[in-house]
């Protein structure tokens, strides 16, 4: 039997073929991520747990009305420590409807990953809530605020529900899920009631008297860290994990 050999050509341009093949570009990543969103319809990813969206931002309307009716000295530093409320109580409520009715479980079964999913619910989460505060600050700003810059103010929210999404991924990336559920949001309401109440008034004149330009920086900073690091999540997986979601 007669083996036919490559010449030094041939083997070269075979190397750089399987290479092409086996190495995974950044578009070949963006192509799937497409992909996986035309699979994932609102339906899809929202499959028995819909309404734990609405009733989420159900929850964080009824705060921003108290918000605007509150006489507060530290207004700002209360808008910041409400902003991202809407993406904490969609996703408590959703991570804990699906555990009370095995809905988790049965995901295990499907074909994308659980991290996949859940990164677009995230985007979900944030939208909405962006839509919210966007609505309820331009209420407050007109019959509280009538003093302060809206789009100041929006940007300083914009940052609180970027800078919440982005606590929540850091835990979400070290793969303990029963830890990112409890402890991004016990860490965010802490920490904000603890800053307000002994640093509030303090903090509501260096917030107000950030430059505009400074609030902008620093938002489109925290939205730039926050879409990487869903980028992350999203195509990431936990050592051993062959947890699919979506049929």
């Amino acid at each position: 039997m007669n083996i036919q050999k490559l010449s030094e050509n041939e083997k070269d341009a075979a190397v750089r073929e399987i290479v092409r093949k086996g190495v995974v570009t950044p578009m070949d990543k963006i192509r799937k991520i497409i992909h996986i969103r035309q699979m994932c319809t609102f339906h899809t990813l929202f499959f028995g747990v819909g309404d734990c969206l609405f009733l989420g931002i159900l929850i964080a309307f009824s705060l921003w009305l108290f918000l605007i009716r509150a006489d507060s000295k530290v207004i700002v530093c209360l808008i910041f420590a409400v902003s991202p409320f809407a993406y904490i109580a969609s996703y408590l409520l959703t991570t804990w409807k699906e555990h009370l009715l095995q809905l988790y479980e049965i995901k295990m079964a499907c074909r994308y990953t659980i991290r996949q999913v859940s990164a677009f619910r995230m985007m979900y989460f944030s939208g909405a809530n962006l839509l919210l505060n966007v609505s309820m600050l331009y209420l407050l700003v007109k019959f509280q605020l009538s003093g302060v810059i809206f789009w100041k103010t929006l940007g300083l929210s914009f940052s609180a529900v970027f800078l919440y999404g982005v606590v929540m991924l850091a835990f979400q990336l070290k793969g303990k899920p029963y830890l990112t559920m409890i402890f991004p949001p016990v860490l965010w309401g802490v920490v904000n009631t603890f800053v307000i109440a002994y640093y509030g008034e303090a903090l509501e004149k260096m917030l107000l008297g950030l430059a505009g330009g400074l609030v902008v920086i620093i938002m489109i900073v925290l939205f730039f860290t926050y879409l990487i690091m869903l980028y992350g999540f999203m195509l990431s997986q936990m050592k051993g994990d062959e947890s699919y979601v979506i049929g």
